[in-house]
């Protein structure tokens, strides 16, 4: 018998998180293997080369040109949000299989447009929403199928990041929304996917309140404050290095001009009557990335930094029970989006994240950021009829 065909993959974008994820998909077999690169960071193009062990891969200017080419089977999308509308569509017209980071889009037009696209095609389409992978969440998920809540009432979820990664936000090309949409988008379209698939609905009407407080050039003395790290990389300046966008332009993040948020908060009420809390910040000594969920008969709380999940029925004798998941800042889900993402690309496996999960995470966050940016309520009716969603 001769050698298996191997599946080969393009990727437009190479930046760390893509690397990242494909560099995971390449582990534990050999069925696949990039073939094409594209990007106009030239530092981008020789360290996918070297991670993703691809050296003869055929560089491309244009994304056209890679996503057209026949040794392509697959287009991985990486790029500044603001491009994923057009990568996508230029894949999908050369009729390939795509995978795209999240979010979908940074506009609701955008999502009009992929959806008619995607829908027309026959190919896969996977979303990077990678916390949906996570056992934390993956337990939580089955917890509440099994009735330790009863119906799910109201919850409160959140993001607290520290000083280095808001740092690095804010002195990478994510600080500006006509790249990366709003910071709600570009980071926290994780959290409010995880909102939607647990409650399974989506958010109706929506209130919102945040702004730019911290990261002012009045609070650059904060960097002296703290100190330097051990390594000599000053205070807010620890992930500087990851970026290949903050390497080359090295930021000051209390300087640099920037229109997105460092703090949120955020009302919501789903279309099921479930009632939630959000809060973000870029600034804090004790990061989580929580939820306390609240139902007709127990009451859930966990946080995926540290993996600890608690509940407890609402009785006179039930204990609280506790469980330990997987922790850290993805909690253990980047391997395991990798192996789904492979399954999807070998066998055709469908991909548990997909279009209608990334339209109504960017919807969400439309639709909140949309109620910041107005200071008022907003709901989200005519915006799921947009995009053509009955809840």
């Amino acid at each position: 018998m001769g050698e298996a065909k191997k599946v080969r993959v393009g990727l437009i974008g190479c930046g760390a998180r893509l690397t990242g994820v494909i560099e995971r998909t390449l582990e534990n077999g050999d069925q696949v293997e990039v073939v094409a690169l594209a990007d106009v960071s030239e530092a981008a193009i020789k360290q996918a080369k070297e991670r993703l062990h691809c050296p003869k891969a055929k560089v491309f200017e244009n994304h056209l040109d890679l996503s057209r080419d026949p040794s392509v089977d697959w287009v991985c999308v990486g790029s500044w949000n603001v491009f994923h509308k057009e990568h996508i569509l230029g894949a999908l017209e050369a009729n390939k299989h795509v995978f795209s980071e999240k979010p979908l889009t940074t506009n609701i037009d955008d999502c009009v447009t992929l959806k008619k696209a995607i829908e027309k095609h026959s190919r896969l389409f996977s979303m990077g929403f990678v916390l949906r992978y996570a056992p934390f969440y993956r337990r939580i998920k089955e917890l509440i199928a099994e009735g330790v809540l009863g119906k799910l009432i109201s919850f409160e979820f959140n993001e607290t990041i520290g000083p280095d990664h808001g740092g690095y936000i804010m002195s990478d090309w994510r600080r500006k929304r006509e790249w990366a949409g709003t910071h709600l988008l570009e980071k926290c379209c994780h959290d409010f996917d995880l909102a939607n698939w647990i409650t399974g609905s989506a958010p109706m009407r929506v209130a919102s309140f945040g702004g730019l407080d911290f990261f002012k050039p009045e609070n650059a003395h904060q960097v002296d404050r703290i100190g330097p790290h051990a390594n000599g990389l000053p205070a807010y300046h620890g992930w500087q290095k990851m970026g290949i966008y903050t390497r080359a332009h090295k930021l000051n993040p209390f300087l640099a001009d920037k229109d997105i948020i460092d703090n949120q908060v955020v009302i919501l009420e789903y279309a099921n009557g479930v009632r939630a809390t959000f809060h973000t910040n870029l600034n804090t000594a004790i990061n989580e990335r929580r939820m306390y969920l609240c139902g007709t008969e127990g009451t859930l709380r966990g946080d995926v930094l540290t993996g600890e999940i608690e509940y407890r029925r609402i009785s006179h004798e039930k204990p609280v029970m506790r469980e330990t998941t997987v922790g850290g800042g993805h909690g253990g889900a980047d391997g395991t989006m990798s192996t789904a993402l492979r399954n999807s690309m070998v066998t055709g496996a469908a991909p548990l994240v997909g279009l209608d999960d990334g339209i109504r995470s960017a919807v969400a966050c439309f639709g909140v950021d949309a109620a910041l940016d107005r200071g008022t309520v907003v709901d989200l009716g005519g915006m799921w009829n947009q995009v053509g969603i009955t809840l």
